[in-house]
């Protein structure tokens, strides 16, 4: 090696160097820009077949018909969001009126509904209990009654139905004994539905014609006290009927022949509708018949037996 040129030692650091270089060259290349390359086919190919799959998706899609939206307002028919203790309130005074039947009494209980092994979507349903007395004249009626609640849309369970026969007519001149019925059924609700409540089943109730109610609605008024233009009305009775009774003492201090007559006061109570409330309903409640619907339409000023939810009503005595 000593014998070789200085010229001889530079050509021979430049090839080394030379092939130093292209060694690095080559494992650049088959290390990173390689494996990189056929990374990068990979991918343009799978690309390439997820824009076929999509085309084709977007194709079957085109070709299929729209799928309309579908109410739950016919399943709410039968099993509602809602208890609707009104609809069944509504049904059951139509099947009274229909079959000339008179319902003595009326209640309803909400809660859970108990099965054992329920199945999926099934837990959170609630079961609203009906109980009523119903008085009629003959089985014909009965039997009419019955047709007219199984009318309902709704899903209904009876759970125990009982009546007596009447005793046997004996004589010519006794009268038949009426028939009373002991009727116990259930419905059921879903009230964790929540989302569905604007597709609830609506009364049919007929507008209210651009009417503005003239009685109070929770104005501190308590049970006793009468609205304060009710209370102007009955003080300005009051003095007129003061006028009359000192006119009708003077009379009597005269001809002492006429008793003096004295005009008892009337007594209320007012009452707050609430959520599923009736003209019915709230006779029964106050009065224990449905004879208090005439009084309290008069009293208020009703013109038919409808009432809204958080008006206040006065309740004669």
């Amino acid at each position: 090696m000593s014998n070789l040129t200085s010229k001889q030692k530079e050509v021979g650091l430049i090839v080394l160097s030379v092939l130093f270089c292209l060694a690095i060259v080559a494992y650049s290349y088959f290390t990173f820009y390689s494996p990189k390359k056929e990374s990068l086919a990979m991918a343009e190919t799978t690309l390439a077949t997820d824009r076929q799959t999509l085309f084709a998706l977007e194709q079957q899609l085109a070709d299929q018909p729209e799928i309309p939206l579908v109410s739950s307002l016919e399943l709410q028919k039968k099993v509602p969001v809602e208890p609707l203790t009104e609809l069944i309130l509504l049904q059951v005074e139509k099947a009274e009126v229909v079959s000339q039947s008179m319902v003595q009494s009326i209640s309803f209980a909400e809660a859970p509904f108990v099965i054992e092994a329920p199945p999926e979507g099934v837990e959170t349903l609630q079961q609203l209990a009906v109980s009523m007395t119903i008085e009629t004249a003959n089985f014909k009626n009965l039997e009419i009654f019955i047709d007219e609640l199984e009318k309902l849309d709704r899903i209904l369970v009876v759970e125990s139905i009982a009546f007596g026969s009447p005793g046997e007519i004996t004589t010519a001149d006794q009268e038949q004994d009426k028939l009373s019925l002991s009727l116990t059924f259930s419905a059921f609700f879903r009230p964790d539905l929540i989302e569905l409540l604007d597709e609830v089943p609506k009364v049919d109730t007929p507008p209210p014609a651009d009417k503005v109610n003239p009685l109070p609605s929770n104005n501190g008024i308590d049970d006793g006290e009468l609205p304060p233009e009710e209370a102007e009305v009955e003080s300005k009775e009051s003095a007129t009927s003061k006028e009359a009774t000192s006119v009708s003492d003077s009379v009597a201090s005269v001809s002492d022949t006429k008793p003096k007559v004295t005009t008892a006061k009337p007594k209320y109570r007012s009452y707050t509708v609430k959520r599923g409330d009736t003209l019915y309903s709230i006779s029964m409640k106050h009065y224990g018949s449905r004879t208090g619907e005439e009084k309290i339409k008069q009293a208020n000023g009703l013109k038919s037996d409808n009432v809204k939810m958080n008006t206040t009503l006065i309740i004669p005595d």
